[in-house]
């Protein structure tokens, strides 16, 4: 093979090559160099062919480069200081029943903990308005469980998310309302782990017995009966005294 065929095989190959080929290509041109098959410009132009084939990969630079000219802050990764609580606090509230068994069955542990926020809020103030990073604290688990958690009440038909874009600013907290008729019943019925900041606490009900309330109207204060015993071995009952002018006479 002389030159001239030599270099048109190495063009027409690297002509339909792509990716890892090219480099291989690429190592050939240089090979044939070596051995005195191909000239400095031909060796030369196959190269730059090769060079110009490649797609140029994505730098980390630019991806940075985008985040800087965003006019809002980089979301911080969020920790929690104490993985032991949060672990103790994510358990209490998977476990405090949030919401019925047939619809608790559906999510992870860490899921209903996220749940049990949103029905707390839901409860008290008629809508959860709180941000995912918010839930994910209260609760103790990471944002991307509230995600889940969230995706999948509304995909069962359980909540109903509302969008608040604002333009020109951070977007408000999406409105969570719980649509299911069953879990509005059952977190109407029972108490909540979760109490908002400010929220009022309901007056509980005195579980009074209305027959011995009655009575006690009725008869009035009960006093005291005591029994002195007589020398001779008989008892006598004597109220005691009420006031002092009892006690005078």
């Amino acid at each position: 093979m002389n030159i001239c065929a030599a270099a048109d095989a190495l063009k027409l190959a690297i002509s339909q090559a792509s990716g890892s080929e090219l480099d291989r290509l690429s190592a050939a041109v240089w090979e044939q160099w070596g051995a005195q098959r191909l000239t400095d410009d031909q060796a030369q132009a196959l190269a730059d062919l090769a060079s110009r084939r490649r797609v140029p990969s994505a730098s980390p630079r630019a991806s940075s480069v985008m985040a800087s000219l965003s006019r809002f802050k980089p979301r911080r990764r969020q920790t929690s200081p104490d993985r032991e609580a949060s672990k103790r606090r994510r358990r209490g509230l998977a476990r405090s029943a949030p919401m019925p068994a047939a619809l608790a069955a559906c999510f992870t542990e860490a899921e209903s903990a996220a749940l049990a926020i949103v029905a707390g809020e839901v409860k008290h103030r008629g809508a959860c308005e709180l941000p995912i990073d918010q839930i994910a604290a209260l609760s103790g688990v990471c944002r991307t469980s509230v995600q889940n958690a969230l995706h999948e009440a509304r995909r069962l038909g359980l909540i109903d998310i509302a969008h608040r874009p604002q333009k020109g600013r951070k977007h408000l907290p999406n409105r969570i309302e719980i649509v299911s008729p069953e879990w509005s019943a059952w977190i109407k019925r029972g108490p909540t782990s979760h109490r908002p900041i400010g929220s009022k606490r309901s007056e509980r009900s005195k579980n009074l017995n209305p027959t011995k309330s009655q009575k006690q109207r009725k008869g009035g204060p009960s006093r005291r009966i005591k029994e002195d015993v007589t020398s001779n071995g008989t008892s006598r009952a004597q109220s005691p005294p009420v006031n002092g002018s009892a006690l005078a006479a």
